[in-house]
């Protein structure tokens, strides 16, 4: 049995701390995943909003432009070795407003989902700078950039001709952490995001 002492030191570990931190992270973040629907299945009477229209997350401004679905990923060709392979592809405007530069594959992937009919939330595969389709690295503070964020389907996949997306808050909370340091953490879903969607299966090569 561990001992009271040996508690409190491991407590005063740095490296505890840290391993605590991710833990409870991951705890907040799977208990919000799953936040789109209700017990019934029922999608939660969120806001609702179409193309154009920005809204703020804490963390980012997200303005949806356009979606579409296709056999090949923004700026490519069908395979030929896999002619039904399936995107969905929501392209939008999105600014960092943290004040710092954020990973690409951070708030971005985690806070922006695709919704399907029961509330369960999926996140891209793919995230893209739409001007050259290069991976999205990085997200830098108060540069609004242009965005293909993309998810993968299984061939033959119904999608609806006009898809939810929707979009988590996320706040800053000081002293979040074990260790006292503070960090910005997603929250409840806050908002739906619905468009047309435009059918680009016909074509082989992106337009």
């Amino acid at each position: 049995m561990v001992g009271k002492q040996e508690l409190i030191e491991k407590a005063r570990n740095p490296w505890w701390q840290a391993a605590a931190a991710v833990a409870l992270l991951a705890l907040v973040i799977t208990t919000a995943l799953g936040g789109f629907g209700d017990a019934s299945g029922k999608p939660h009477p969120l806001p609702r909003s179409g193309a154009d229209t920005t809204l703020r997350s804490g963390a980012m401004a997200v303005t949806p432009r356009r979606a579409w679905l296709a056999h090949y990923r923004p700026g490519g060709r069908v395979d030929p070795a896999d002619p039904q392979a399936l995107y969905l592809v929501l392209e939008a405007d999105i600014e960092n407003l943290t004040g710092r530069s954020v990973n690409g594959y951070g708030f971005l992937r985690e806070d922006v989902v695709l919704v399907d009919a029961r509330g369960e939330p999926t996140r891209p595969d793919v995230l893209q700078l739409a001007d050259d389709h290069s991976t999205l690295t990085g997200l830098q503070p108060r540069l609004r950039q242009r965005v293909e964020l993309v998810w993968s389907l299984p061939a033959g996949t119904a999608v609806p001709a006009q898809p939810l997306f929707g979009l988590f808050a996320r706040d800053y909370v000081a002293k979040a952490y074990l260790n006292d340091q503070g960090g910005w953490m997603q929250g409840a879903p806050m908002a739906l995001m619905q468009l047309p969607l435009r059918d680009l299966r016909d074509r082989v090569v992106a337009p």
